[in-house]
């Protein structure tokens, strides 16, 4: 570089700005202590079937009505959720979900997609927020609203429309809510969101959902994850079933996102593991020939461990032979 370009660069107009002229702001809270801050985004994680869909619909009744959240000892005040929800339809889903949950349904919309659909550029996103004055902003599955041309797998087309969600939720107070699938890897739990680690790292604030192990079949932990605003807040339970419906149930101060997000990887190598020993059970039992009432290796194996849905699926990966004799199954190989 000559030192004629030296200078030229010396004369280019920069638009800078000094700490000391920058007004330190507190951060508020939607779901305080620490889980939803307002004004930014805040993102959701969980397998398919895990009750995602659900919490969110819990959160936004509570803060139709202003009831209080797990944590709270102030309720929210009372205000409007917009809810984008790409895969549950309103009349038969959302709507009879909502009303089981006691919402406030006059405070709880949605952006018409019928004519254009909605992605997370889209200007009616802050345009509904401002007409309905709405603190709770959620978004189900993030991943549906995605432009056509964009690759939720590269950061450079990740980040940027986050950034630009976060910007809508600073200018208008309120929280963004996205929620997104994951990926079926055996990672830990910021690596299991379904396309670019910049979908965790962009946000301050990452809530994963899902099963544990040690809880009941119909029992859900939220984990606090990830927090840039203050410390991660404690592990809040739910539990969800058709007799009793959502129910908040207390904390866990044990169960971690990793425990969460890797627990349907786990069971499925524990079910491998199982189906494996009986294999070699069915194996060794009917090997030589051997012809086998199909009650007595049914006893035989429950003294073992083996339950019949596993012996079953045994069966069946090395093609067990059932014949009907004098009235009673019998196997062979």
């Amino acid at each position: 570089m000559n030192n004629n370009d030296s200078n030229k660069n010396l004369l280019i107009n920069v638009d800078t700005t000094t700490a000391s002229d920058i007004k330190s702001q507190f951060v508020s809270w939607l779901w305080p202590p620490s889980y939803i801050p307002i004004g930014t985004a805040t993102l959701v994680f969980g397998e398919g079937g895990a009750g995602k869909s659900f919490f969110t619909l819990a959160l936004a009744a509570a803060i139709s009505k202003g009831g209080l959240l797990p944590g709270m000892d102030i309720p929210f005040p009372v205000s409007d959720v917009i809810i984008q929800n790409a895969e549950n339809p309103w009349p038969t889903i959302i709507k009879p979900r909502l009303e089981m949950l006691g919402a406030d349904c006059t405070k709880i919309h949605c952006i018409n997609e019928s004519d254009k659909r909605l992605t997370l550029t889209d200007e009616r996103i802050e345009a509904a927020i401002r007409k309905h004055s709405a603190r709770l902003v959620i978004i189900d599955p993030v991943q549906s609203h995605f432009p056509a041309d964009f690759s939720m797998n590269r950061a450079e087309s990740v980040r940027p429309m986050l950034m630009h969600l976060e910007r809508v939720a600073e200018r208008t107070q309120s929280a963004i809510l996205l929620v997104g699938h994951v990926n079926k890897s055996n990672n830990k739990a910021q690596h299991r969101a379904l396309g670019s680690v910049d979908i965790v790292n962009a946000v301050p604030s990452v809530l994963f959902l899902g099963r544990a192990e040690g809880l009941a079949p119909d029992v859900r932990a939220i984990c606090h994850g990830k927090s840039n605003y203050s410390e991660l807040s404690v592990t809040q339970l739910f539990r969800l079933n058709k007799k009793d419906g959502f129910q908040w149930i207390g904390e866990s101060n044990d169960i971690t996102p990793d425990d969460v997000m890797n627990f349907n990887a786990k069971k499925s190598k524990e079910d491998k593991n199982k189906i494996d020993e009986a294999v070699d059970f069915l194996t060794d039992l009917l090997s030589d020939g051997e012809i086998i009432p199909a009650s007595e290796a049914i006893e035989l194996a429950d003294e073992m461990g083996i339950s019949k849905r596993t012996l079953d699926r045994a069966r069946k990966e090395i093609n067990v032979k059932a014949k009907k004799a004098d009235g009673h199954w019998q196997w062979s190989l």
